[in-house]
């Protein structure tokens, strides 16, 4: 136990204290490229983002602050005050509510998208250790929200509005979830005691039981499914790798070498381009889903997060202090 913790926190604290305090006043440079459309200024680091179903928003949520994105103008439509060192956020399926949770807090932000203003936030149960709730994923109908609990090794599965539920307790300490289209399957992946391989274990949401488990690459810290149904991909956080899921065989069929700590996935809506921004590496990274290879790269400094509108055409990167916005056919 005293190594698994150990562990986790030499990997987890730097990314959640980046750009808290230390860090050189002077904001680095914004990537020179064709492909880069606008820069939007947010709040402190690190910020994580989601995109609204409808592609209109972008929202950011940094430590201490909530933004949202207009996308056709590419400005900031409103910024409201959450808890500090944001851990998740995720949009619901009809997009009327975003959810934001934070590394110390047992309440969850809510944002009413239609009136960009706070809702009463969702206290959520307390677990042995106060807060530890992050990544998040929701079913379809937006009902349910599964969140990964690292501080108490569990999954919290949350019913929606109310905040009350239960807590599942994987083989694996979660870092990040997925969700099928049809709700029946949660992807978690995580690790054991020493990360080195990492694993994903697989819930069955209707009968609440986890069902098979299978190894990708160290640390993985974030999962993403593909659009169609075929693949998963994980950014494998200490292994500096991306790994590349077959869904029907449930097994890594291919492994692609990325900058130092990729924390952030996201896979484009017509399945064939993943993107991966990694911290340390400062890199945006283009993988071709055809052929597992690199196609291009983008040096973004301190990148976090990534996000792709649902038609494809922008992706959003965020950095230290801004969200970059690129255009997808140019990279």
């Amino acid at each position: 136990m005293m190594l698994r913790t150990q562990v986790a926190a030499s990997l987890i604290v730097p990314l959640l204290l980046t750009g808290c305090g230390g860090i050189a006043s002077q904001a680095p440079p914004v990537p020179s490229s064709p492909a880069v459309v606008a820069t939007v200024p947010v709040g402190s680091a690190p910020t994580l983002l989601t995109v609204a179903p409808d592609g209109q928003h972008v929202y950011a949520a940094s430590s201490g602050s909530l933004s949202a994105i207009d996308t056709a103008t590419n400005a900031v439509a409103a910024t409201l005050p959450v808890n500090p060192n944001s851990t998740g956020i995720a949009v619901s399926p009809d997009g009327s509510k975003v959810y934001v949770t934070s590394l110390f807090s047992i309440n969850m932000s809510v944002l009413d998208t239609a009136t960009n203003t706070l809702a009463p936030p969702i206290q959520l149960f307390l677990q042995r250790l106060r807060g530890g709730f992050g990544w998040m994923a929701l079913s379809p109908d937006g009902g349910t929200a599964y969140i990964t609990n690292q501080a108490n090794n569990g999954l919290a599965v949350v019913s929606l509005p109310s905040g009350q539920g239960t807590t599942l307790m994987p083989d694996v300490r979660p870092n990040d979830v997925a969700i099928t289209p049809d709700g029946r399957t949660v992807y978690i992946a995580g690790c054991k005691p020493i990360c080195t391989p990492g694993f994903i274990q697989m819930l069955d949401t209707a009968a609440q039981r986890f069902t098979r488990e299978f190894q990708v690459g160290s640390y993985p810290y974030r999962i993403k499914l593909a659009p169609n149904g075929l693949r998963a991909y994980t950014a494998n956080l200490s292994g500096a790798t991306v790994s590349v899921i077959d869904l029907t065989a449930n097994a890594v069929t291919a492994t692609v070498s990325v900058p130092v700590q990729p924390t952030g996935l996201a896979v484009s809506p017509d399945s064939r381009t993943v993107y991966v921004v990694s911290q340390t590496g400062g890199t945006l990274t283009v993988i071709d889903a055809a052929t597992n290879q690199a196609r291009s790269s983008l040096p973004i400094a301190l990148a976090r997060d990534v996000v792709v509108t649902p038609d494809g055409r922008r992706v959003y990167v965020s950095s230290e202090r801004d969200v970059v916005v690129l255009n997808a056919s140019a990279l």
